[in-house]
């Protein structure tokens, strides 16, 4: 094997012949291979093929068979034409690449690459494709041309300096990524979608359609509200005067009635209304309502604006009259008229079927003591135990419940307008309270012990008929409760069991 190539000339010759066919061969089988396949790679293996090779081939002759001096004309005109085709091959790949990466977000739906990050590695492929033309084939001393370029770049920088400010505020958006293509952000009253960042500046695109130009060095520098991260979930938050007429229960729900209803409006979180300030003659509501998209807030704030003009009849709650009116404000009188009188107790008492057959005096006497209450929903409007009046509901719905240590509430029975509540003297023994809570907004006529023992001791059929609805409630939470021990004791034995069993 030592004499089989006695002459290194021959050693290059028989590689040559050998390599140069193959390499050829394989080059043009692999090109078809790609375009079957429609492959972006063609271009680049036909570069190959083409001008890489035969050029490669051609200064491996020169070099190791005629023994041509590298400082030769034509053979560095020959080197150039090589390293151009290779550099021409390296940035026809990477532009294959390039496009991929920047069809990445359509395919794969992750955030894309910024065009600046990617023209990096093209233009580094240049500078080392001029470093090679230059010092390596033609052999041109770049030392003094570097000692001048640096003097020069100290010059350009003083006078660029905003400029090169720019550049460099773009890398470090760039290496921070507080904002993506795609985005929509708001900085310094300027919001918009991100349509490219560049190594100079930051495209974006407002809601007018119209294309804003922001200074890399501008962002660098300002607080970016970014509305797309961490998440795209937006709150949008809309507030609404109402008039103080309406119950806040009742304007609440109207509220929530449209905010479920407004197009765009997720349903989780669910949206959710604060009252802000109660005023004279308005009350200030907040509705927050949230969106995956903030591009839509615009039109979901006015949407909601629209259904809360049309909900507002359907529930009854008015809206406060844009008009401007004078007011002559008596106090006094606004008061007088505001005050429940006797004879507004006496309708509602008229209105309830057990005191509708009272004798009218017996009704005078009730509504001359008795007082009107509103209770909010949710509210407990009695305790036993801590209450002794006599309770008869107006409006609205209550529920009879006993609260217990440790558990939660047992329902017991439901209160419709009309019915009456209160004292129970004859409550059976249990560890907790029996309580009435406000299933809606009611109104609750309050008769005071005295006034309620002096109108039962005159009408003995009313005193009759509280006396049995007591005793039945009295056997209803009795029923309940033993239910509940059973049930109770149920699930202890069978805890008890699985404990043993384990």
């Amino acid at each position: 094997m030592r004499n089989l190539f006695p002459d290194s000339n021959a050693a290059w010759a028989a590689l040559v012949i050998v390599l140069l066919p193959l390499l050829i061969i394989g080059a043009g089988e692999l090109e078809e291979r790609l375009r079957q396949r429609d492959s972006k790679f063609q271009a680049t293996v036909s570069t190959i093929r083409i001008w890489v090779v035969p050029l490669l081939t051609l200064w491996i002759l020169a070099r190791a068979l005629l023994d041509i001096d590298e400082g030769n004309f034509f053979l560095r005109v020959e080197a150039s034409a090589l390293v151009l085709a290779m550099a021409v091959t390296g940035l026809s790949a990477f532009r294959v690449v390039v496009e991929r990466l920047a069809d990445r977000p359509r395919r794969t739906g992750r955030r894309p690459i910024p065009r600046l990050l990617l023209a990096l590695p093209r233009l580094l492929l240049i500078l080392v494709a001029l470093w090679l033309l230059i010092a390596g084939v033609w052999r041109v001393d770049l030392s003094a041309a570097l000692t001048a370029l640096g003097v020069t770049s100290l010059v350009i920088s003083l006078a660029l300096q905003d400029t090169l400010s720019g550049i460099a505020s773009g890398f470090t958006l760039l290496a921070d990524q507080p904002f993506a293509a795609g985005d929509w952000i708001e900085s310094d009253e300027i919001e918009g979608r991100v349509i490219d960042v560049n190594w100079r500046a930051t495209r974006v695109q407002d809601r007018n359609g119209d294309l804003v130009v922001i200074p890399n060095g501008q962002l660098a520098t300002a607080t970016i509200t970014n509305f797309d991260r961490p998440t795209r979930l937006h709150r949008v938050m809309v507030p609404v005067q109402i008039e103080r007429t309406a119950t806040p229960t009742a304007a609440k729900e109207m509220l929530l009635d449209a905010a479920r209803s407004t197009p765009g409006v997720v349903a989780e979180p669910a949206p959710y209304v604060w009252v802000t300030q109660i005023a004279d003659p308005v009350v200030d509501y907040q509705a927050y309502m949230f969106i995956e998209d903030y591009t839509l807030a615009p039109r979901v704030k006015a949407d909601f604006g629209s259904l809360v003009w049309y909900l507002s009849y359907r529930h009854d709650v008015p809206l406060p009259n844009p008009a401007q009116d004078l007011y002559l404000f008596d106090g006094a009188k606004t008061a007088i008229e505001a005050r429940t009188t006797s004879a507004d107790i006496r309708r509602c008492l008229v209105a309830a079927p057990l005191m509708a057959e009272l004798d009218d005096d017996v009704l005078d006497q009730l509504a001359s003591s008795a007082s009107l209450t509103r209770f909010e929903r949710g509210e407990t409007i009695i305790v036993e135990g801590e209450q002794s009046d006599l309770l008869l509901l107006h409006e609205g719905r209550a529920r009879l419940s006993v609260r217990q240590d440790g558990s939660d509430d047992l329902d017991v029975l439901d209160f419709d307008a009309g019915e009456v509540f209160g004292v129970m003297d004859e409550a059976p023994e249990m560890d907790g309270a029996a309580l009435v809570v406000a299933m809606t907004d009611c109104d609750v006529v309050t008769i005071p012990p005295a006034a309620a023992g002096r109108v039962i001791s005159e009408a003995p059929d009313l005193a009759a008929v509280l006396e049995q609805i007591a005793a039945t409630r009295r056997r209803r939470i009795h029923r309940v409760l033993r239910h509940h021990e059973r049930d109770a004791a149920a699930a202890t034995e069978t805890a008890t069991e699985d404990g043993d069993d384990s």
